[in-house]
C-alpha cells in the first residue's frame, strides 16, 4: 500500500495530490518522505533511501535538499522537482534574499547540472536554472476538491458573518508574501467600499478547509515578493474566485485574459486597493475556464510528469 506524506496544515498537499495523480496513471510509486529531527533527518532516512532506491526504476526528489540527498546516496537515474524558494532564494521582508538561501541556490544549481531531468514551476524558475533545461511543469489542480460553492454556504459551514473579506493566502510573519502591504491594501479598499473589509490570512489551515476560505472571501490577495506558480491562484481559479496579484511568478501566464482577475504591475497599494475594491464587489471569475484550457488540471501534469520519466528511462541523455 502507497503511503502518501503526512499532509500537516496543507504543507505537502501540491506533492500529494501529484503522487495520487502519477500512481493514478497505473505507475507504481513508493514514497519516501524525510521527516525528523531539523539537523538529524536526512541521516536518520538513509538507509530508507538505499532500500526504497534499490527497488525503483528512477528517483523522483522533490525541492533541492532532496535531489542532493538522493544524488549523493544513491545512483538510479534521478528526476529533481525544484519548488520555489529552492532556485529563487527566501525574500527577507525588504524583498531580497538571505544569505543562507543564496548559498542553498547555488548548490542547487549544481544539483541541476548532474540531474538527469529537472521539473521547475514557472518560466522564471526555468530562466534561473539555464543553460541546463528545464521542464516547466506546474503543480496541477484538483477539480473535484476546488471548485465553486455558495459564498453564503460557504460563509455558513465557517461560522462567518456577510463582513466584507480579502484572502490572504499565507502567513503573515512569513516575510515572502509581503502581509504589510496586504494589510495597507485592504484598509484603503474599506475606504473605498465605504466598510470594512477584513483580511483573512491562510494560515496554519487544515487542507480540507481551504475550498471554503477561498470561497467564503470576496477576493484573493496575492503579494509575495517571489512565488513560483503559486498553487493558491490556481485553485482559487478553479473555484471562480476573483484574484488581485501582484506580477510575481508565473501569475500573469495564469491570469491572462481570465475574466474578474487582475494582475498589477507595480507594488502601488492604492493601485492594488483600487483593484481589490472592484474585485469585492464583481461576484465570481473566469478562472476555472482558463484551468481546463491551460492542461492544469491534475492528470494533464500528471501525464507530463510521466513523459519526463519516460524520456529518461528510454536513456535519451538529459530530458
Amino acid at each position: 500500500m502507497m503511503v502518501l506524506p503526512v499532509d500537516a496544515r496543507g504543507r505537502m498537499s501540491a506533492v500529494k495530490r501529484q503522487i495520487q495523480s502519477i500512481a493514478a496513471l497505473g505507475i507504481d510509486v513508493d514514497v519516501l518522505e524525510v521527516r525528523g529531527r531539523r539537523r538529524l533527518k536526512y541521516v536518520e532516512s538513509l538507509p530508507r533511501l538505499v532500500r526504497q532506491a534499490a527497488a525503483a526504476t528512477l528517483v523522483h526528489a522533490h525541492y533541492g535538499l532532496c535531489g542532493l540527498f538522493a544524488r549523493t546516496n544513491v545512483r538510479k537515474p534521478l528526476v529533481v522537482s525544484f519548488m520555489g524558494s529552492d532556485l529563487l532564494g527566501v525574500a527577507t521582508a525588504e524583498g531580497t534574499t538571505t544569505l543562507g538561501s543564496r548559498v542553498v541556490v547555488k548548490l542547487d544549481l549544481l544539483l541541476a547540472r548532474h540531474a538527469d531531468a529537472v521539473i521547475v514551476k514557472s518560466p522564471e524558475m526555468a530562466t534561473t536554472v539555464a543553460p541546463v533545461r528545464a521542464h516547466v511543469i506546474p503543480n496541477g489542480v484538483d477539480l473535484t476538491t476546488f471548485r465553486q460553492i455558495p459564498r453564503v454556504e460557504a460563509r455558513r459551514e465557517l461560522g462567518w458573518d456577510r463582513r466584507r473579506r480579502v484572502l490572504f493566502p499565507g502567513c503573515p510573519d512569513e516575510a515572502r508574501k509581503g502581509f504589510p502591504l496586504a494589510s495597507e491594501i485592504a484598509a484603503e479598499a474599506s475606504t473605498l467600499l465605504g466598510e470594512p473589509v477584513d483580511l483573512v490570512p491562510l494560515c496554519r489551515v487544515d487542507a480540507e478547509l481551504v475550498p471554503l476560505y477561498i470561497n467564503a472571501c470576496d477576493a484573493v490577495l496575492m503579494t509575495s515578493f517571489w512565488e513560483g506558480s503559486p498553487n493558491v491562484v490556481k485553485e482559487a481559479m478553479a473555484c471562480d474566485a476573483p484574484i488581485v496579484s501582484v506580477a510575481v511568478g508565473d501569475v500573469m501566464e495564469l491570469l491572462d485574459g481570465v475574466s474578474g482577475c487582475t494582475v498589477v504591475a507595480s507594488r502601488d497599494p492604492s493601485e492594488l486597493a483600487n483593484a481589490v475594491a472592484a474585485a469585492a464587489t464583481r461576484g465570481k471569475s473566469g478562472g476555472r475556464a482558463a484551468i481546463v484550457e491551460k492542461g492544469l488540471d491534475l492528470e494533464s501534469t500528471a501525464r507530463r510528469v510521466a513523459a519526463v520519466y519516460d524520456g529518461v528511462v528510454a536513456g535519451m541523455g538529459r530530458c
